[in-house]
């Protein structure tokens, strides 16, 4: 499989076209930002209260965020937060479904615990089984990490029935997003499960777990999120919205526009929302030994080839294959010179069997 990885891209506005109708547009709703990965000093490893873990994401803009505890469920109604509380945040509730054999997911949007002490020898049902039981709970399940400790590979996603949402990017520093030598990066893997025909959408989120403690090292906060459409921000509404891939994926890069039709995708990167994100020291990003400092754009298809190119801020593709992806880069040189990279990644449109599929 070939595929390039670095790669610049654009910011949006809070309107966006067809996002993931597939073969109808749908109606154009607003942009909420949100995380889907934080945790609390409840789980025995991360160092802030629930309480704490909410306002900062609440006093960084955040739409919403889901306190996916390690198999605890923490009811949004008891978590009270400080001073006035903006109208347009949202507690979604949710839980990491912490399993064996290291498999992680986030049953998000749940009304209870999900249950996680199942095991096989097969991954792939272990997973179902993360899925079924969230179903169950009233969610949706996004599998988490899959490169933190090579846990997960595309044989053991590819049999996974109603699995729509994975995590692409994780801002925590040790689940190896990028690959290695021997292990396909994640993306890599996204588009390896895309080519054999799944349905599936890739999340980005911080898996924050240190909010008193900031360095490179440390899983701080802001460093992974997603930019959701939907008609209203309520949980249902929200979840309903991702698992359509109405949403776009980000560790820096911020989109004006994101129009995913039938026949077309076509985005606009926002430089001014881009440039604030990257103003900011939350954000690692990516170093990398080559490449031009500035945008780049590249529109991505079955086994991960790339379409179509363009080093502007605004570029279209065509959709003429089974499916089409659109991945934007932004690279930066520091002071000290050295590259570093950060990313905004749009859904798939579909063109084959896929795009009458109704979730």
């Amino acid at each position: 499989m070939s595929h390039r990885t670095n790669l610049p891209l654009k910011l949006a506005l809070v309107v966006l076209l067809p996002w993931g109708a597939f073969d109808a547009p749908c109606h154009a709703g607003q942009w909420f930002k949100g995380n889907t990965h934080a945790h609390t000093e409840l789980c025995g490893h991360a160092d802030s209260s629930p309480q704490t873990v909410a306002q900062w994401y609440h006093d960084h803009g955040y739409n919403f965020v889901i306190l996916s505890e390690h198999n605890k469920f923490i009811d949004p109604k008891s978590v009270k937060l400080k001073g006035r509380v903006r109208k347009d945040f949202l507690l979604v509730p949710g839980e990491e479904v912490t399993g064996h054999k290291t498999i992680h997911s986030t049953a998000m949007n749940v009304n209870r615990l999900v249950p996680w002490n199942f095991n096989h020898q097969l991954r792939s049902k272990i997973i179902q089984r993360h899925v079924d039981e969230t179903i169950k709970a009233g969610g949706v399940t996004i599998l988490n990490h899959p490169n933190f400790g090579w846990a997960v590979q595309a044989r053991d996603m590819l049999p996974v029935k109603k699995l729509y949402l994975f995590e692409l990017y994780n801002g925590h520093p040790s689940v190896h997003n990028f690959g290695d030598p021997r292990h396909p990066s994640t993306e890599q893997l996204w588009d390896d499960l895309l080519t054999q025909g799944m349905t599936i959408f890739g999340v980005g989120s911080d898996d924050a777990h240190h909010f008193a403690d900031w360095s490179a090292k440390k899983s701080n906060p802001g460093r992974g999120w997603v930019m959701v459409q939907a008609e209203e921000l309520s949980s249902p509404a929200l979840t309903h919205a991702m698992t359509k891939g109405d949403f776009y994926s980000s560790s820096g890069v911020m989109l004006k526009e994101v129009v995913r039709q039938p026949a077309k995708i076509a985005i606009e990167v926002d430089e001014i929302a881009t440039n604030k994100e990257l103003d900011s020291p939350i954000l690692a990003g990516r170093k990398v030994k080559e490449g031009k400092p500035g945008y780049w754009i590249e529109f991505i298809g079955p086994e991960g080839k790339v379409i179509r190119t363009s080093s502007e801020t605004k570029a279209s593709c065509p959709v003429n294959l089974p499916y089409l992806r659109c991945k934007v880069t932004r690279r930066l040189k520091g002071k000290d010179g050295s590259l570093r990279e950060y990313y905004a990644w749009t859904q798939p449109v579909f063109t084959d069997s896929r795009a009458k599929l109704k979730r």
